[in-house]
């Protein structure tokens, strides 16, 4: 993954130096031949790089995949065998790959100082080949994980965005096939200087798209756990509303706060049910009124009720 990351910064150095010399989409006939040498060396770098992140990327993608479907205590099983086929072609490509870019002309200096005499080969038939076999690594990635989710124990609403998770694969296969029409394109026209660009911009996307899968099934987990779901549900007005509080809801704070003085205190018996504060005043403001009425001291009154009942 690091080896990648660091590649693929060798490929943004290249494709934004190429901006300045000599420029994107800018036809051969009308550049001298010594601003051609400069762009030949950022093109010779950015390829070395392409051919050493899309290796490094699909090896750290189908061995994650395969810590997570292939169970350690049993044998391999198909998906294991499709994944390390994959890897095993992406290597053995991309180390071949480099070398020929490098190995095309002799002096090596020739490859982009083209003034020298130097003996070389044709490089489209190279770059055609490269195209030809990451679409069909790509093509084979997005249906390799396939299988084995929907044979999973669980209902399709879940199989269904595991299968999405995981297939955002396709979208580096539609980079790859967009880059090898162009790779055709470059391949048989003689002003490369012009086509190099759009060829370049798919080839990015391509790569770019590598580190977006390896990354998805953590985003996925991350964006879960932030909570933006829920918050975007409800701001479509689409999460369930608070419900108003209830009155004795509202209430419950002064019942647990008065609750000693309710039970020194017990309601009138046709109000029992009905626990709320009110009946607590009421009965408060209706012995007030008795004891006043009756001129007694509320001791004086408490007396003549414990003797009552004591004659009862």
């Amino acid at each position: 993954m690091i080896g990648a990351y660091g590649a693929y910064w060798g490929t943004a150095y290249a494709g934004y130096a190429l901006i300045y010399t000599p420029g994107y989409y800018v036809h051969t006939w009308n550049l001298h031949n010594k601003d051609l040498i400069r762009p030949l060396y950022l093109i010779l770098i950015y390829g070395c790089c392409y051919s050493a992140v899309l290796p490094l990327i699909k090896t750290a993608i189908l061995l994650d995949w395969c810590r997570i479907f292939v169970p350690i205590n049993r044998s391999r099983n198909v998906f294991w065998w499709g994944c390390v086929s994959v890897i095993t072609l992406q290597c053995v490509w991309g180390v071949l790959c480099i070398l020929l870019l490098n190995m095309q002309c002799r002096p090596h200096e020739a490859i982009w100082k083209f003034y020298l005499p130097s003996k070389c080969y044709s490089l489209p038939d190279v770059m055609l080949t490269s195209a030809s076999v990451q679409v069909a690594s790509d093509i084979t990635m997005f249906f390799l994980p396939q299988r084995i989710i929907w044979r999973l124990q669980m209902n399709w609403q879940k199989k269904i965005g595991v299968s999405v998770i995981f297939g955002v694969g396709i979208l580096a296969s539609v980079a790859a096939c967009f880059r090898l029409s162009h790779t055709v394109a470059f391949a048989n026209t003689t002003d490369t200087m012009y086509l190099i660009g759009p060829l370049l911009f798919w080839a990015c996307g391509e790569m770019t798209c590598g580190f977006f899968i390896l990354s998805v099934p953590c985003l996925s987990k991350l964006i879960i756990e932030s909570g933006l779901p829920r918050s975007v549900k409800q701001s479509l007005g689409f999460g369930s509303k608070p419900s108003e509080p209830s009155y004795e809801d509202s209430e419950q704070p002064h019942r647990s706060g008065q609750s000693d003085a309710l039970r020194s205190h017990p309601m009138r018996p046709w109000l029992k049910g009905t626990d709320t504060i009110w009946s607590k005043i009421g009965d408060e403001d209706h012995d007030h009124d008795a004891l006043r009425n009756s001129g007694k001291s509320e001791s004086q009154t408490s007396l003549h009720r414990a003797e009552a009942d004591g004659r009862n």
